[in-house]
């Protein structure tokens, strides 16, 4: 694919379909919400309770003791004036009595009130897979001693929809270094629900699908946090690369790499990972944290807050682990995109392409990022599919159309009949098509792409029927041909309308340039079906 100039190639049948198809509305016609089925009823939230594993171990195991030593570290926190809010995170999992102090430097800092939900990475120190683990499904809260936190298990289901997260009760049981993090936010935040994710082993060039999937559920309620240790120095951890000036070495050491963090140097952090065999355990949880931040494209300021090495506690540095608080901040949440709401299909009938959840984002993934690549500075480059999770159903090929509306006005509709590309890739010409080459507007702005409502339609084979009275009104999109016209409207049409079936034909008729009634005799009918993705 060639960028733009490889679009206008194939906007001449394009063109054609939107002529044909019109989207059901001229020009600056306000078009009828369509009717909403009624809302299922939400599943029950699951019963079981993951236990505390690391409480009376890594922190105080009695609720008025725990309490009062959370409620003491976070007392000795001194923010500076400015510094933004916060919007995601780095916190050490290490024993409160050692760690506790550099981890409240990050606690310390949340707006109690505002954050409602924390999707916390972890590393995994007792199973080995590969992937992100995913709550299981018959947990529905982690408990501490202050209390339970119940789990968002609406998105933690949303997310086994993809490719690479799974369910994992062994690597769950034993892990602290989620329940090592909740104690610190049931004192720091009010009501919130948790997004517990153990990050097993995912390739450098495989970070982005997942980076892109989590960054998705970025909004100004939702908190982000990395639980990691840094080096883990000593015997005892079977890394001793220095032996000399131990302390000042790990002090260097931990400096910067901590830095790459807060900068988001992924490439950096990466090449010292390797080059070193740096024992740091939350590797994996650090890197998909400045992955999610870099897909997600806010604006945040990184900021080391605290740094420190055990062995400075204990004053003995044979064996030391380092500790780092990284905050992420934002000059206001505004600035954040709206959140990016799980895909709602509605059929006009009883088909359906078979698409997942995961490949509905996907699909919806491209249109978004298609429009803006195609209407910015950058479009007379190549499009990026290589972020893309692209599965076998979405190579294969269906007719589509994606329309545009905004501020619930048509603003561009284009699609095809015929399935002559693959599903990802008509997808993406339609919507570059849609945004820059619908005759009847102007081509979409780039300051126009964050206020657009995007609605991906996937068509159904084409039938032929033998009487008009065959057409099911709101069920089926029809196509009429007489005398060398034709006229299409999709399922959809007629209902937002309000027509009878008489009067869709009619307007149908008109359409294609034909008399009113010229659809009750000598015409030729085909009808499909129709499946439209929107954000909800």
């Amino acid at each position: 694919m060639n960028g733009v100039g490889r679009q206008l190639e194939w906007s001449a049948a394009a063109l054609l379909a939107v002529l044909l198809l019109g989207c059901g509305a001229k020009p600056g016609e306000r078009q009828a919400d369509s009717a909403e089925p009624p809302p299922e009823p939400a599943p029950a939230r699951p019963s079981g309770v993951r236990p505390p594993v690391a409480a009376a171990k890594l922190y105080e195991g009695e609720p008025e003791k725990l309490r009062a030593q959370v409620d003491d570290l976070l007392r000795q926190v001194k923010p500076a004036a400015g510094e933004g809010e916060l919007l995601a995170g780095v916190v050490p999992h290490g024993a409160y009595a050692v760690a506790g102090r550099c981890a409240a430097e990050f606690y310390g800092r949340l707006p109690r009130g505002r954050c409602t939900r924390v999707v916390l990475l972890a590393p995994s120190h007792y199973a080995n897979f590969a992937g992100i683990v995913v709550a299981s499904p018959d947990i529905g809260t982690y408990d501490t001693p202050l209390g339970g936190v119940p789990l968002d298990y609406k998105t933690c289901n949303w997310l086994l929809g993809y490719e690479g997260f799974l369910t994992s009760a062994a690597a769950e049981e034993r892990e602290y270094s989620v329940e090592v993090q909740l104690p610190f936010l049931q004192r720091a935040l009010d009501r919130f629900e948790l997004v517990p994710l153990l990050c097993g082993r995912i390739a450098v060039d495989e970070l982005v699908p997942y980076a892109r999937v989590l960054a998705r559920l970025m909004d100004g309620r939702t908190l982000f946090i990395a639980s990691s240790d840094f080096t883990h120095y000593g015997p005892a951890y079977r890394y001793v690369p220095f032996t000399e000036d131990v302390a000042e070495n790990l002090g260097k050491r931990l400096e910067a790499t901590a830095a790459m963090v807060a900068r988001l140097e992924l490439p950096e952090f990466h090449r010292h990972c390797e080059a070193t065999g740096d024992t740091i355990c939350g590797e994996m949880a650090l890197k998909l944290l400045m992955g999610v931040l870099k897909a997600s494209k806010v604006p945040a300021l990184g900021r080391v807050l605290g740094r420190c090495l055990s062995g400075d506690v204990k004053g003995d540095y044979a064996n030391s682990v380092s500790y780092a608080a990284i905050g992420f901040f934002v000059e206001h949440m505004g600035l954040l995109p709206k959140e990016a709401n799980m895909i709602k299909e509605e059929r006009s009938g009883d088909w359906s392409p078979g698409l997942t959840d995961a490949e509905k984002a996907t699909l919806f993934d491209i249109a978004r990022t298609t429009i803006a690549w195609c209407t910015g500075r950058e479009a007379g480059g190549k499009f990026d599919f290589s972020g893309c999770a692209l599965t076998d159903r979405l190579r294969e090929n269906f007719a589509t159309f994606v329309t545009l509306k905004k501020q619930g006005l048509l603003r561009g509709c284009i699609g095809s009949l015929a399935p002559v590309d693959p599903l990802y890739l008509s997808v993406h010409h339609n919507a570059v098509n849609a945004a820059t080459q619908d005759p009847r507007f102007p081509p979409v702005e780039p300051d126009e792409v964050a206020a657009l409502e995007i609605h991906v339609s996937v068509l159904s084979p084409i039938t032929q029927i033998g009487a008009p009275d065959e057409f099911r009104i709101g069920q089926d999109g029809i196509i009429i041909e007489k005398g060398g016209r034709r006229a299409v409207y999709l399922p959809e049409v007629a209902v937002e309308q309000g027509w009878t079936r008489e009067e869709t034909l009619s307007s149908l008729s008109r359409k294609a340039g034909l008399p009113s009634d010229a659809w009750r005799e000598g015409a030729r009918f085909k009808v499909f079906q129709s499946v439209v993705l929107s954000e909800e």
